[in-house]
């Protein structure tokens, strides 16, 4: 126990006085591409498993169809292609959301397009959906399988190319839906995204009913071709919507059979912010949080039960863990905290988890 907690401490204590200082020297999307290519080897993820190794059934979830080891996940964007899962398995989440993959490979918006805010623990990003597409992303996907945990859930965020449509972009989603379906473990449908033009009037309801009604036909005829379990289906949305427009979104989910909703992808809103000039994209980090809890709550409230909701936006401590999961989330996501706080951070997380179960 003592040489556990020993080498959690060293792997904190090294990221944050030595690793982080060296990283966040360089430009933060080429930190963010080295890092992806050390877990998609296998050096790499071996010594993450030596220092990070721990589970206890107490971290157990059930969700939908699915059980999660653990209730803390990796959010989609920071393994875009799904080449580093045993990385992610390794370093401790109970699942990994990979994508958002679209069914063309694109580049994405022009460079510089990740942006580092230190003071406020944010990081803002207009990407644009840049990825290898469905057909490399499967293929990937396929080799992954085999090198991770047979208890480690892997989702699928799937979203549309950029110059495909709104009236087409349900087959954009169908399309990979179909490629994906045999390896994935659940699905998220990418709506929400600020970062591609005009992606996000997909979260209207004309729009998201043919979408959802789409992908759930499709999903209930792969299920008998191929003798497999349908797959859960979650919906990320934007933390940047009205009432209104979160109402009309919750009853299409509802009507469509969801499993659930993830609440909240990043926010184009500065409002937490000090006043000041700020790059375009999406905010995410701390100042995403007060904004992605109050979606939870909206959620949590207007539901009424028929919706799981896996919470993401702001994520670096166990208190942020627990108000989530008291406001009525099933699982958590994380993205940037892990960027400031560093690997260390899962086993901590679920090591205080279970430290609270106990007392």
């Amino acid at each position: 126990m003592a040489q556990n907690y020993f080498l959690n401490y060293l792997c904190i204590t090294m990221y944050k006085k030595i690793i982080k200082p060296l990283l966040f020297d360089y430009d933060p999307e080429k930190v963010h591409n080295y890092t992806i290519n050390r877990l998609s080897g296998t050096v790499f993820p071996a010594l993450l498993k030596l220092f990070l190794s721990y589970e206890d059934k107490k971290l157990n979830r059930k969700v939908g169809r699915l059980t999660f080891r653990n209730p803390i996940g990796l959010a989609a964007g920071m393994d875009k292609n799904a080449t580093a899962l045993a990385g992610w398995d390794a370093m401790g989440f109970g699942f990994a959301e990979a994508g958002t993959v679209t069914p063309l490979p694109q580049d994405g918006n022009p460079k510089p397009r990740m942006f580092r805010l230190p003071e406020y623990g944010a990081v803002i990003n207009r990407l644009g959906f840049n990825n290898a597409g469905a057909d490399e992303f499967e293929k990937n996907l396929e080799i992954s399988k085999d090198k991770i945990s047979r208890d480690f859930i892997v989702g699928v965020n799937i979203g549309k190319n950029k110059h495909t449509e709104l009236d087409d972009a349900y087959q954009d989603y169908k399309f990979s839906f179909e490629k994906c379906f045999e390896r994935a473990d659940y699905f998220t449908i990418n709506v929400s995204s600020p970062n591609t033009e005009g992606l996000r009037q997909l979260q209207q309801k004309k729009y998201l009913d043919e979408i959802l009604k789409h992908l759930q036909q499709l999903n209930n005829e792969l299920d008998k071709t191929y003798s497999d379990t349908a797959k859960d289906i979650y919906l990320k949305i934007a933390p940047d919507l009205t009432e209104a427009e979160l109402d009309d979104i919750l009853q299409v989910s509802i009507d469509n059979n969801l499993t659930g909703i993830i609440a909240t992808n990043t926010t184009i809103s500065r409002d937490t912010l000090p006043e000041g000039n700020y790059e375009s994209g999406g905010l995410s980090g701390k100042p995403l949080e007060p904004i992605s809890n109050s979606v939870l709550k909206y959620i949590i409230k207007h539901s009424s039960g028929k919706l799981a909701v896996i919470a993401c936006g702001g994520i670096s401590s166990y208190d942020d863990v627990k108000e989530k999961l008291d406001l009525g989330a099933s699982l958590v996501q994380l993205y940037t905290g892990l960027i400031y706080e560093g690997p260390g951070l899962i086993k901590r997380l679920k090591k205080e988890i279970v430290g609270a179960v106990k007392s």
